[in-house]
């Protein structure tokens, strides 16, 4: 039996406070489904000027410096995050959530700018020998086998009509619609090849040795009580990620760990599947469970 911590959307924060709570579990190892950098005005930015916004809508230059040199301070901050958890002294098994950079995130398909390259490559230099990135792979313990996801998708699903929608819904002229369906299918299928390979291989050693298979993702699956929207304008509408519902459907992996809705703290199932919102690390929020 081992007692695992998860927690994570820290955003840039860890509170001693809660470092006293991680602390007095006295856990044998942390999981954490990601999104250690951030701050509140950065987020405040890109929900008001990039967040589903046409490619020919421009951003005013002012707006765009600010952004570039918020994110580098919550790259810094992330990292604090992370210096912070290793002080712990406990082994942190982590995937980038979307506020992280990262090799694989939304659009899988845009081209990396040099800039992005240098800040992933300066972001993983924050690994060791007790924190370690598991994107998108897939590591057996003497207790479980877990298989790491990657940052969230949407509810987006491949559709026939899925062009038509993005021309109706987000006014894109038919181009930008075909070419932003393009990545979304390379994406999805760049995803799923992955997926379908950790799964099958951890579901046969699941055979052999009877360890249960733990999936840590960022965002939940879509159409839980763990996706819906509480506040705002999308008040009632979920906001997982489809294709991971998919999987954990086709797979029933025993446990998901995932988190990126942060006012839905708690548990849910599909199938056999049990799943944890871990909440957000800023609200004081983690699980624990024993395996």
């Amino acid at each position: 039996m081992i007692k695992i911590l998860a927690v994570g959307d820290f955003h840039g924060k860890l509170s001693g406070k809660i470092i006293s709570k991680i602390k007095g579990e006295k856990s044998d190892l942390i999981l954490s489904p990601g999104d250690f950098c951030g701050n509140k005005r950065l987020g405040k930015l890109f929900f008001k000027y990039f967040y589903s916004r046409s490619e020919e809508e421009t951003v005013p230059e002012k707006i765009q410096r600010e952004y570039r040199q918020l994110e580098k301070k919550a790259n810094f901050s992330g990292k604090s995050v992370i210096k912070k958890l290793k002080s712990l002294n406990i082994p942190v098994y982590a995937i980038r959530g979307n506020w992280d950079p990262a090799p694989f995130g939304h659009d899988l398909s845009f081209k990396l700018t040099k800039e992005d390259k240098k800040e992933i490559k300066n972001f993983e230099k924050i690994e060791t020998k007790d924190f370690k990135f598991v994107d998108f792979r897939e590591l057996e313990f003497d207790e479980f086998i877990l298989i790491g996801g990657v940052s969230s998708t949407s509810p987006q699903r491949l559709r026939k009509d899925v062009i038509n929608t993005m021309i109706k819904k987000r006014n894109m002229p038919k181009k930008e619609a075909s070419e932003y369906v393009f990545r979304l299918k390379k994406d999805w299928n760049f995803r799923q090849k992955n997926y379908d390979i950790m799964f099958e291989k951890a579901i046969k050693l699941k055979k052999q040795t009877g360890k249960k298979i733990i999936f840590l993702t960022h965002n939940c699956p879509y159409n839980t009580k763990l996706d819906k929207i509480k506040h705002g304008p999308q008040k009632g509408k979920h906001y997982g990620s489809y294709q991971e519902r998919l999987i954990i459907r086709k797979y029933q992996p025993d446990i998901v760990i995932c988190g990126h809705m942060h006012e839905n703290f708690g548990v849910d199932k599909i199938g056999k599947s049990i799943i944890y919102n871990t909440g957000s690390a800023m609200d004081g929020k983690f699980i624990t469970l024993n395996v």
